[in-house]
């Protein structure tokens, strides 16, 4: 019988055997962090789909890109999003910049 290998099992195997040795590993936690960071670029609610909420898909991003400063020792001038919470504030508010 065929095992299919876990998500993670998947992401162990390709960032310890890649045919690129290390270097794999630094282009991994690049894509992690690029598409974390385009995924809390925009609402929530353009992230809605039929098989996930927008908004767990947007905290998934937001996480991500928090932890991964964390951990590289950058400094986050505001949370990922955080633009769009204050926007979204904004307008239930009736205030606008507009």
């Amino acid at each position: 019988m065929n095992h299919r290998q876990s998500n993670v099992e998947f992401v162990v195997d390709l960032m310890e055997y890649s045919e690129h040795g290390a270097l794999i590993q630094a282009f991994v936690i690049h894509a992690l962090k690029q598409y974390a960071r385009r995924v809390a670029a925009v609402t929530p609610e353009q992230l809605d789909t039929g098989l996930v909420s927008g908004h767990a898909w947007h905290g998934c991003a937001v996480e991500v890109g928090r932890k991964l400063a964390q951990w590289l020792g950058e400094e986050m001038s505001e949370p990922p999003g955080a633009c769009h919470a204050a926007a979204n504030a904004r307008e239930s508010s009736g205030d606008s910049d507009s």
